[in-house]
């Protein structure tokens, strides 16, 4: 009898957003980032906002699925409590944290615009200057090309890439 050929074992990503906002960048980044050469199935979730420890509940419960890392991310706003940092530690999450004060300041800062000082002003003010629908992946996507993501030098954004690339 002859031996069935082996699957080979693909690498599982899956990154939980604060919310829709978060998904649609994220969405729009592995667009950009995950290619069939990653040899990595990525999976985009949005949390439900709110805290940090809601963000954490989210990617925690989709335990009943092996993924390979664990990855979310928030907003820097409202800083981890010790219970928020022990279920981190407990179930190996990646926390990659938007700064300053959250995603919209973060991508204003990569478009070298002083972000404002609340969290509210810098979704105002990012927002107007998308295509469309922050819900929307496509309204990222002229303003952060791949050449504007390749570009930054936010820890961040270099750590979100290298992630979608399952480039270790």
């Amino acid at each position: 009898m002859a031996k069935k050929p082996r699957k080979i074992q693909r690498a599982t990503l899956i990154i939980v957003g604060e919310g829709i906002y978060d998904k649609a960048f994220l969405d729009h980044m592995k667009s950009i980032y995950d290619t069939r050469d990653t040899n990595q199935k990525v999976t985009i979730k949005p949390g439900d906002g709110g805290s940090p420890g809601d963000v954490i509940h989210t990617v925690i419960k989709e335990r009943h699925v092996q993924y390979s890392r664990r990855c979310i991310l928030i907003d820097s706003d409202i800083p981890l409590n010790d219970e928020d940092k022990n279920k981190i530690r407990k179930h190996k999450i990646i926390v990659i944290q938007s700064k300053p004060l959250c995603l919209e300041g973060m991508l204003l800062d990569i478009l070298d615009q002083s972000p404002p000082c609340s969290s509210q002003e810098c979704k105002k003010v990012l927002h107007q200057q998308l295509s469309g629908p922050p819900s929307r992946k496509e309204s990222y996507q002229q303003l952060f090309t791949k050449q504007v993501l390749d570009r930054s030098t936010k820890e961040q954004i270099i750590k979100l890439k290298k992630l979608l690339l399952n480039d270790k």
